[in-house]
């Protein structure tokens, strides 16, 4: 396995990668632990949209991975700084109610014409009335914006459907594309680079999803290594957008892939 080398700044995917469901990945936080040791930034970039950045930092923490809420970028965390520097947003969010609690200031109230819909993860229990509302709002001229677009959301219990399924029936039935978020947009990427201050060629994504995180970090002109758990385990899809830098087991070889022993 060739060794990569010049990385200053870690971008960790977190389901599938980090974890799988409510189990941990063999050897993550040890692994984490030495690229930290090493000097090395590690910040988790992930797609998750049902709960929020302070649940996300719980849920690692239970997993023997210290993080800070500065630490985990989501889709709804771009979603609130979007809004909040566009003063005068009104938001129509199909989220669940953690996330409506998180951007309560930014929600359209009764009589108020949105100017934006959020569409998030539905597994909450959308409705059809809630769906349909989103559907009149973009008719009516709100921007709709998703945070992410992934098809399949894998479970303990296996695969259930996923925001991208819902993304796309409404940018069908309203004849709007959604901006998105979440990976793979550059966007995203770039966000948590500049953050850690790190030039974008320094900065390695680490992921299971060749689409979201292989292509979306080479697009933001960052490296990219694919590991075989998670979705990365199965077969690549026809288009997946790119080709990874290294392909690993899992995340407990990045340690080795850069050279820290």
């Amino acid at each position: 396995m060739e060794r990569l080398d010049g990385v200053e700044l870690v971008l960790l995917d977190l389901d599938g990668t980090v974890y799988e469901g409510s189990r941990p990945v063999p050897g993550a936080a040890a692994a984490v632990g030495r690229l930290r040791e090493a000097g090395l930034a590690v910040r988790f970039v992930t797609n998750t949209d049902s709960v929020t950045q302070e649940a996300l930092v719980e849920r690692l923490g239970r997993l023997g991975l210290p993080a800070a809420a500065g630490e985990v970028l989501t889709p709804v965390a771009l979603a609130d700084r979007l809004f909040a520097a566009r003063p005068g947003s009104r938001v129509l969010a199909v989220a669940s109610p953690a996330i409506r609690e998180l951007l309560a200031r930014h929600l359209a109230g009764p009589g108020e014409r949105p100017t934006a819909v959020l569409l998030c993860d539905p597994s909450y229990g959308a409705t059809y009335a809630e769906l349909d509302a989103a559907f009149r709002a973009v008719r009516a001229g709100a921007e709709l914006i998703a945070s992410q677009v992934a098809r399949v959301a894998r479970r303990d219990d296996g695969e259930h459907l996923d925001t991208g399924g819902w993304v796309r029936l409404l940018e069908y039935a309203t004849g709007v594309r959604a901006r998105v978020l979440g990976k793979p947009s550059p966007e995203f990427f770039r966000l948590a680079v500049d953050a850690a201050g790190v030039p974008p060629e320094r900065a390695l994504a680490v992921g299971d999803d060749l689409g979201a995180d292989v292509a979306g970090a080479r697009a933001a002109g960052a490296r990219a290594v694919l590991v075989r758990t998670g979705k990365g385990a199965e077969p690549p899809p026809e288009q997946a957008g790119a080709d990874p830098d290294a392909v690993i087991d899992s995340v407990a070889d990045l340690p080795a892939l850069l050279g820290i022993v």
